[in-house]
């Protein structure tokens, strides 16, 4: 988009329609708010360079360096040696950034946080996906249902096995992100949440501009996705929008968890290797459920359904998880 032009803006819903029963995100004020060009400010790269934080590269997903990001906090910063380099690299990653937020704006394209978006000028987007049309009915509820019953099942049986309730409460975050970014503008405004809340709203676009498929697609999107993002920029765009959203909880977590291991006794009474097994294992569950579950949440908020009906849904996928957990508690 360059700088003259106008982004996008839903159109205004018809005479009689109810405005709460509508998507909300794509009015203009929130496309203006997605469609700006933000620089880095190296200040902050650099406080999210310390550790703990720094050793699980927050500096490298704050740079939109995702691949890389996972690959730190997978090695913790490389055991420290990666994380050392990086300090001298931290300049040149900021320049190289804002640089090309800068080419983007004057050529007319899509900011990196929306590089998944064709270059747009002034209108509208429809009042519906194009999608729409042949994603909606009965049919789909129900496999939406069965996936959101399966997958709610299996994390709340993975959290009893493990021993390991991070991803039930990142899902948990992810469900009341969906619901609360569309319906509560409040969430915008208060700091850190804000970040998730624009998050949730990249998520919409591109899956208002990209056909999420049916059920099983969605069930399966997790691993096909990582599988052809190679070969498609959608498909890469997508795996890492919720390679973003484990890898921050990821971070949250495991630095809640050095800051509680090193003030117990005043000492460090956590292993490295148990370290590294939660990372990893917070990472992936998250990865996996939170693609299915979040895309059906999103596609039928996107189909302008009621809030009950969203309510419902995601009532349905917590009460999976508590039947996961209670069917496979060693008492059960």
């Amino acid at each position: 988009m360059s700088t003259t032009s106008e982004p996008l803006a839903q159109e205004s819903p018809s005479r009689g329609e109810s405005r709460s029963h509508r998507d909300a995100d794509f009015s203009r004020a929130v496309l203006e708010d997605l469609y700006r060009y933000p620089r880095k400010r190296r200040w902050i790269a650099r406080l999210l360079w310390l550790p703990p934080v720094g050793l699980l590269g927050a500096h490298r997903f704050y740079l939109d360096r995702t691949g890389t990001g996972v690959a730190m906090m997978l090695s913790l910063g490389g055991a420290g040696a990666w994380w050392l380099i990086d300090f001298f690299l931290l300049p040149g990653m900021v320049r190289a950034f804002n640089a090309d937020q800068v080419a983007r704006q004057a050529e007319g394209s899509p900011p990196r946080s929306l590089s998944f978006m064709p270059p747009l000028g002034g209108g509208l987007l429809p009042a519906t996906p194009e999608w729409a049309t042949k994603r909606g009915g009965q049919a789909r509820l129900g496999g939406d249902l069965l996936i959101l019953g399966l997958f709610g099942s299996a994390l709340g049986a993975q959290t009893i096995s493990t021993g390991n309730p991070e991803p039930v409460l990142a899902v948990l975050a992810l469900i009341a992100i969906t619901i609360l970014g569309a319906r509560w503008d409040a969430l915008a405004h208060i700091p850190i949440l804000s970040g998730f809340d624009r998050w949730n709203h990249r998520l919409r676009l591109f899956y208002f501009v990209t056909d999420p498929g049916g059920p099983l697609r969605l069930a399966l999107r997790p691993i096909f996705g990582l599988m052809i993002a190679p070969f498609r920029k959608r498909a890469r765009a997508e795996a890492r929008l919720y390679l973003q959203l484990g890898a921050w909880f990821t971070v949250i977590f495991t630095a809640m968890d050095l800051l509680q291991a090193i003030s117990l006794r005043g000492g460090f009474s956590l292993s490295v290797l148990s370290l590294f097994g939660d990372m990893f294992q917070t990472m992936v569950t998250v990865y996996l459920f939170a693609a299915p579950i979040g895309a059906i949440l999103t596609t039928h908020l996107l189909l302008e359904r009621t809030d009950r009906l969203l309510w419902t849904l995601s009532g349905v996928a917590l009460l999976a998880v508590l039947v996961g957990m209670v069917g496979f508690s060693p008492l059960a």
